[in-house]
This record gives structure tokens, sequence and C-alpha cells, in this order.
């Protein structure tokens, strides 16, 4: 009798548990990306998430594209005197970067690697910053509906090792809204 007690309790709070698992928290899925094929290996986390939202999906493309071409922009080529072509003021350079980022993420970049003069503008000759590496794997941890955080650990002669975390929200398509480094000293 009290072996079936405890069987009929175990039981009811196996079901118990697996109904509160249900109802309060559905998975999010943390994806490992390996660069070099692209797959994705998904381990899950419970955590609180609405059923129904069809977001579109961040991938290795947009990742690749919009780190890319971020770094593309904030490249800019220039004459022997070190003054940008294409570009003659910061505003002009910051509206390039609308297509990839937020005003307030490229702001930062724009401050710190170029000079504004009343004959064009100029570049500081400097290294670029640490960056996200194509090659390497990262991982992507959805956020919210529409916000996915991709985090990097790489090491380069340059920088040694560090940790690169890019903030992607989609508003009618994807953009980089926030860029964190993290430095390792050894």
């Amino acid at each position: 009798m009290r072996k079936k007690r405890h069987s009929v309790l175990k039981w009811s709070l196996t079901i118990a548990i697996l109904t509160c698992i249900i109802m309060f928290g559905n998975p999010i899925e943390v994806e490992h990306v390996n660069a070099e094929n692209q797959q994705k290996m998904i381990s899950y986390q419970m955590k609180e998430k609405p059923i129904a939202q069809q977001e579109p999906t961040l991938t290795h493309e947009n990742v690749v594209s919009l780190t890319n071409t971020f770094m593309d922009i904030l490249v800019q080529d220039v004459d022997n005197d070190y003054r940008v072509i294409r570009f003659q003021t910061k505003d002009e350079l910051l509206g390039a970067f609308e297509q990839v980022t937020t005003k307030e993420v490229a702001q930062d970049y724009v401050e710190f690697y170029y000079l504004e003069e009343s004959d064009g503008m100029y570049i500081l000759p400097t290294e670029t910053p640490p960056w996200f590496i194509e090659e390497n794997d990262y991982d992507m941890i959805p956020v919210d509906a529409s916000t996915v955080k991709v985090i990097q650990e790489n090491t380069t002669e340059l920088y040694g090792d560090y940790k690169v975390e890019f903030e992607f929200t989609y508003d009618n398509g994807w953009k980089i809204t926030d860029v964190n480094y993290h430095q390792f000293y050894v």
C-alpha cells in the first residue's frame, strides 16, 4: 500500500512538473553555428516565450553580409593624404551606415576613426576594431521575437583573445543594433 502511494505521488509530481513546463515555458533555441559548413547545433534552454510569433530567422548569410558591409563602410577609400574620396562629412558617412546599423552604433565608430575638416573628411590611419571573423564558429541566442545576439570568441595576432557580441534586430530587415567587445588578458 505504501509503495502504491509512493508511485502515485511520484507520477502526480511528474505530471505536475511537465504541465508547468508546457504551460509556462517554451524552449528557446541557442544555436552554435559552425561557420565552416554553416551547420547549427541546437541546445535548448527553458524560458518564457510567446508561442505564435513568426519573425524571419537570422541566418549565417545575414550575419556575414551585415558585418562585412559594416566594415566596408567603415574603411573608406582615401587619397594620399588620407582624405576620404566618397564622403565629405561625417553625416554623409553615417547615412551610408543606415542600411546595416543604427546611427547610435555607427556614431562611435565614425567619431573614433574620422576627422571632419573644412576641405573634407579624413580617416585616422589605424587598425580596424576587433571584429566578426566569418570562418570562426559563434553562438546565436534569441533575445526576443525580433532580436538575436551573436557571440564569437576569436584570437588574432593584433588583438590576442577577444569576444565580440553583436545584437541583430529585425525591423523590416535585419540590422546591427549593438556591438560589445571583451578583451581577455593573459
